[in-house]
């Protein structure tokens, strides 16, 4: 084992960024083809733009593929693009809009519990 990975001081926050990402990635897609559908080509601008250039998901089909394995989307007809060529759009299925609320409520009940950790607070 490779000292720096078990030396706190020297793991650059790179691999934190990473891992959030990847634990995050079902989420945010989901989260998106809640607000209706999509083809994939357009999700990576899509998130980038609306993180602000804080998150970009290079390729994004591995993640689209196994969602749809999982029947959390479906393939839906083809469409025209903005770019005017025939592509193939997604759209999320009854039991992934289930799964994405359930994902939300775990994601927002983490994230506070983070929260309430870094600000100092011990109130019950």
């Amino acid at each position: 084992m490779n000292p720096k990975d078990t030396d706190p001081k020297s793991r650059p926050t790179s691999g934190l960024e990473e891992n959030l990402k990847k634990a995050l990635t079902e989420l945010l897609i989901l989260f998106l083809f809640g607000e209706g559908e999509h083809y994939i080509g357009e999700l990576s601008p899509l998130l980038e733009t609306r993180s602000h250039g804080t998150l970009s998901i290079v390729f994004p089909y591995a993640a689209i593929y196994r969602i749809t394995a999982a029947g959390y989307l479906t393939e839906s007809e083809k469409k025209t693009a903005p770019d005017g060529r025939l592509r193939q759009y997604y759209a999320i299925t009854p039991a992934g809009r289930a799964h994405l609320q359930e994902m939300l409520a775990t994601y927002h009940q983490f994230f506070q519990g983070v929260n309430d950790i870094l600000s100092g607070k011990e109130d019950p």
